[in-house]
């Protein structure tokens, strides 16, 4: 699943998003979510607040609906690197 980043919004709180969908597909609460996780509900209300996180904790909520948080490569960047338009 790709989580899309609107310009308007953070990284931490896009992936949150994606990440309470997930768990409402589940039909789980955001305590029942924090549960899962082993994280504390508040962290959950104030990534929400604040649009900031750490990794750890979004790993934590994305593994507990099944989902890992990975970097992969970005292809537009790597094409205008092998065609020299960036260095």
């Amino acid at each position: 699943m790709t989580i899309p980043i609107p310009s308007n919004s953070t990284v931490a709180a896009s992936l949150l998003h994606g990440i309470l969908e997930q768990a409402r597909t589940r039909g789980w609460s955001q305590r029942v979510l924090a549960e899962r996780a082993v994280v504390p509900a508040s962290s959950i209300s104030r990534i929400k607040r604040s649009g900031r996180a750490d990794l750890d904790t979004l790993a934590r909520l994305a593994s507990a609906v099944g989902l890992r948080l990975v970097l992969v490569p970005d292809h537009n960047y790597t094409e205008r690197v092998s065609r020299g338009e960036l260095f």
